[in-house]
């Protein structure tokens, strides 16, 4: 019974959220206890591009530290994957993997030139950016019971991380906030202002993640949304896909 119970706890979380998890947990503990060789899921461009290590481009994203930090990143995940997955992406799970692959790409490539390998931390916080856009009226508690709203929390995150290492940009973490951003403003913003949609999702991924129906939005035949989605606390609507928002490690 235990076992079962556990089978369905993880088979609860949704989809996209759950293979993040799976994903991370998996390629960590492969290369912290040698069973993958971190080389073997590093950012690599000259290999992606001349080898076709297509894997590289998403790879470093589930590599983060073995030990309490851990479940922290996994616990941050979790939380405000899920939240974003059955909120602000509600029965549209092929919108937000089509997030985190168009975030992902897009922080690759930055990487790539600032000599960073292994992005976890940029993946955890284009999740969060995003989470803080959708709720950003929401009163959220960090350390020691400060409180503000959600919109801040990113740069929050991001100032911590700056002072526990030594007053030391986190770069990948700056990398993840700026690609969740262009996502925010390609997909929301400037279609606001009367732009046209520039990263629709590709098709393929409705077809593996077909649309589902959810209380409070539509889809249209073509896969599109009609739906409204909540804004620090008030409705907006949100038409062809689109939303409308709330006001790593580097190696040597």
């Amino acid at each position: 019974m235990p076992d079962n119970e556990l089978v369905a706890a993880y088979k609860s979380i949704p989809i996209v959220t759950r293979t993040l998890l799976t994903a991370t947990i998996l390629i960590s503990l492969g290369t912290a206890v040698g069973a993958i060789s971190y080389h073997s899921v590093a950012l690599n461009f000259p290999l992606i591009l001349y080898k076709f290590h297509i894997h590289r481009l998403f790879t470093p994203f589930f590599v983060t530290g073995v030990g309490f930090n851990m479940l922290f990143d996994l616990y941050f995940l979790f939380t405000y994957g899920s939240q974003l997955e059955q909120g602000t992406f509600a029965g549209r799970s092929a919108d937000f993997a089509w997030f985190v692959i168009f975030t992902s790409l897009s922080s690759s490539v930055v990487a790539n030139y600032m000599g960073y390998q292994y992005l976890f931390q940029s993946l955890l916080i284009a999740v969060i950016y995003l989470w803080s856009q959708s709720n950003s009226d929401r009163i959220v508690s960090f350390m020691f019971g400060i409180q503000f709203k959600a919109l801040y929390f990113p740069w929050v995150l991001m100032a911590y991380n700056f002072v526990m290492a030594g007053a030391s940009i986190p770069w990948s973490m700056v990398i993840g906030a700026a690609s969740a951003h262009l996502y925010y403003f390609l997909d929301s913003q400037y279609p606001a202002m009367g732009g046209p949609r520039l990263i629709p999702t590709p098709s393929l991924l409705y077809r593996i993640l077909p649309a589902q129906e959810v209380a409070g939005a539509g889809f249209t035949a073509a896969g599109g949304t009609a739906a409204t989605f909540r804004t620090g606390g008030t409705a907006a609507a949100a038409a062809g896909g689109g939303h409308r928002w709330g006001t790593g490690q580097r190696l040597g």
